[in-house]
């Protein structure tokens, strides 16, 4: 199905919700990007945000919302000037792309590209940083973009999902001193880049120039043959909107989250 019809799909489902109770019909709506103060981006590797999201961490950024940024993955078994000491390349790369958008870094978790650990390992170490970061929002890729083909997008996406739920549990991973747990944390948004299913669309126009040159920070991949079609690509998902470039992204609050087959957009 093409980003139209499933628009379209939607929209009908939202207009059917609505006209059975008004209340349903709101429940259906994504959060909003301007109610967000605080954001936590968590990518697979050191330039999925950059890629992806980096017009619309500028425009964040500029709006004075903290914004976080947690990589997952590094290339400390491919980097072989890395000495097991201090940053590899990837790493240095990424602080450098946070300080260009005025990110906060959250940390690396310490997961090599191509990693063998499981969800479950990887998600239990996303939630302490969820924990202690207390975003209202948290961004990451789309595991279930349907020509991805990446192992390590669908499976840092998917422990997100599963982290920002687990968040919120008192007994997990287990009670302190015998009691609930009283760092919990609820997540509000959690947004999806790398999306077909979008249902939020933000102008990055004025920040265009500022995500190139986050982009340009990792130096070690091969964003200079990447930087035209990447431009193309936020253009062409503004096409027949007011925008002249644009991201996008599928929001869904807490609500959205667990069980309800609700139609978000």
């Amino acid at each position: 199905m093409n980003k139209k019809k499933a628009s379209c799909r939607l929209s009908i489902e939202r207009k059917v919700f609505s006209a059975v109770s008004p209340i349903i019909g709101k429940l259906c709506e994504p959060p909003k990007m301007k109610n967000i103060k605080r954001a936590l981006f968590i990518q697979p590797h050191p330039d999925d945000n950059q890629i992806a999201a980096g017009g619309t961490i500028a425009w964040l950024v500029d709006r004075g919302v903290e914004v976080y940024e947690l990589t997952v993955l590094d290339d400390r078994f491919i980097d072989l000037t890395y000495s097991g000491e201090g940053l590899t390349v990837r790493q240095k790369e990424a602080l450098a792309a946070q300080e260009c958008l005025g990110m906060k870094n959250a940390g690396f978790l310490g997961f090599g590209d191509r990693t063998e650990a499981s969800e479950r390992e990887i998600s239990k170490a996303i939630v302490s940083v969820i924990r202690e970061v207390k975003p209202d929002a948290v961004f990451t890729a789309d595991p279930n973009l349907e020509n991805e083909c990446h192992e390590d997008h669908i499976k840092i996406a998917n422990a997100v999902k599963h982290a920002v739920l687990d968040a919120t549990f008192p007994f997990y991973p287990e009670y302190v001193d015998n009691k609930p747990r009283e760092d919990v944390w609820t997540v509000g948004t959690l947004g999806f880049y790398y999306t077909d299913k979008p249902n939020t669309i933000v102008d990055i126009i004025d920040y265009e120039q500022k995500k190139i040159e986050s982009m340009r920070c990792h130096k070690s991949q091969p964003i200079a043959s990447l930087e035209p079609v990447i431009i193309l690509l936020d253009q062409q998902v503004a096409k027949d909107t007011e925008y002249k470039s644009a991201e996008v992204f599928r929001l869904l609050s807490d609500v959205h989250t667990h069980c309800f087959t609700l139609p978000v957009g």
